[in-house]
């Protein structure tokens, strides 16, 4: 079931990061849309997605994008991605994600 305008979820982290590898591995289970998962250290990133924040392509923090159906992304770096997550969380998943998000961004 996907919320009305939301095509799907990307996460953008740093893969030699084990706290924001568990972004990865456990956000699709608190989100009722699909969810991309995207290396900052994949080549051609920024092409894919230009407005990708600087800090997030750097390897700086995670982010997540909102993807909408036509086709629009709005980042949300660090923490701010429980913020973007709220319209696509499965209830009583606001906790898990933000505690994901708050452990990614803090082992930075």
């Amino acid at each position: 079931m996907a919320v009305r305008g939301v095509r799907e979820v990307v996460v953008v982290h740093d893969v030699g990061c084990p706290r924001c590898s568990r972004i990865a591995r456990e956000l699709p289970g608190c989100v009722t849309v699909r969810v991309r998962v995207r290396a900052c250290s994949e080549p051609g990133l920024a092409e894919i997605y230009p407005n990708l924040p600087a800090t997030v392509a750097g390897c700086g923090t995670p982010a997540v994008g909102v993807v909408h159906k036509d086709g629009r992304v709005r980042w949300w770096p660090g923490l701010t991605g429980a913020v973007g997550l709220l319209p696509v969380l499965r209830k009583g998943a606001l906790r898990t994600a933000a505690g994901l998000l708050r452990e990614a961004a803090g082992g930075r």
